[in-house]
């Protein structure tokens, strides 16, 4: 059985309990997207033969979604989408035995559906590609100097010189929202003006949330760049950034954030960083690895639905094949 829901008031109590570790389907988190972003959403419950709450997922529907951002080709349609609307990665779904279904439901839906992030299974009647893998950093050092230290040479000769070029900058940890002010939220917007993978632009709203813990990186003119994380249990989730470009250069503020990201990880005992789904090269150098993600695409019209999965192939995301020996081997 499959219940629909359109607000978050409405979900049942028992949601919160299908939703394993994905902080962003809980309800006290879809309520605040609820008011962070305008999308429209919706949500469903599907409940096992003994009536217990099983899977749990929500749908939003964007206009102007490109299939073929990938690659070169610009193919904007009107889209079902299962995701977490953040491009975060986590999917927009949870589910223990009624995955199954819950994909032949949304099957029903009219017009392009996508589930995004899923791993590596299976979905009958969908087509399937790889979409951003998310990199991830296992977290093994009692300290961050212990972290340069594993470095190969000229892996720790980079970033020394990153956070020499950024030793100018005061790092300043935010104490709540209220502290993150529309210059910050600028810098945002560079680095989504910037973006060639876009799926959505988020509100100013978003990044004061009470989730979220922001560092900023400033000059004594103005805040050169940020980054927002999220807390989820043993893991830490790098969120968002933003960066004047106008300095990044002079200070080499990216690389800088993300040592910091690091930094913060080891000194506050998180065993992963997910350093997300972009910049992969740059993440991969820090020491990430690859964990593969999915997007499965159907649409309810069979002939269409057949040139999805001849097209998905053509479409999907092409991962970084080179193999970066980051951390030096036992004895060097």
């Amino acid at each position: 059985m499959i219940v629909r829901y359109n607000s978050v008031a409405e979900l049942p109590q028992e949601w919160d309990e299908a939703v394993n570790d994905n902080i962003y389907l809980t309800r006290r988190f879809l309520a605040f997207m609820e008011k962070a972003d305008d999308a429209k959403k919706t949500y469903y419950a599907v409940y096992d033969k003994d009536e217990k709450l099983d899977t749990v997922f929500e749908t939003i529907e964007r206009k102007g979604y490109n299939l073929g951002m990938f690659t070169r080709l610009n193919f904007k349609i009107k889209i079902t989408m299962v995701y977490v609307p953040l491009s975060v990665t986590r999917p927009g779904i949870e589910y223990k035995k009624c995955l199954q279904e819950a994909t032949d439901f949304i099957k029903t839906l009219p017009g392009y559906k996508i589930f995004l992030n899923l791993p590596d299974i299976e979905l009958s009647g969908y087509a399937k590609g790889l979409t951003c893998p998310k990199c991830i950093l296992n977290v093994k050092w009692k300290t961050f100097d212990e972290y340069m230290n594993s470095l190969r040479s000229n892996y720790r000769y980079r970033f020394r010189k990153a956070l020499k070029k950024a030793a100018p900058l005061k790092l300043r940890y935010l104490n709540g929202g209220e502290e993150f002010t529309d210059e910050m939220y600028k810098l945002y917007e560079q680095v989504y003006n910037k973006s060639r993978i876009r799926v959505e632009k988020l509100s100013i709203d978003f990044f004061r949330g009470e989730f979220f813990k922001i560092f900023v990186l400033e000059d004594d003119k103005a805040a050169r760049g940020f980054v927002q994380l999220l807390g989820n249990g043993d893991e830490l989730v790098f969120e968002f950034v933003g960066i004047d470009y106008s300095v990044q250069s002079q200070y080499d503020t990216y690389l800088a954030m993300l040592l910091q990201i690091v930094r913060y990880a080891i000194e506050n005992g998180y065993k992963t960083v997910d350093f997300g789904q972009t910049a992969d090269d740059t993440k991969l150098k820090l020491g990430s690895e690859y964990v593969y993600l999915y997007a499965f695409l159907n649409h309810k019209n069979k002939l269409l639905n057949a040139v999805c999965k001849k097209l998905a192939p053509k479409l999907e995301y092409r991962p970084i094949k080179e193999k970066f020996e980051v951390f030096k081997k036992e004895g060097e």
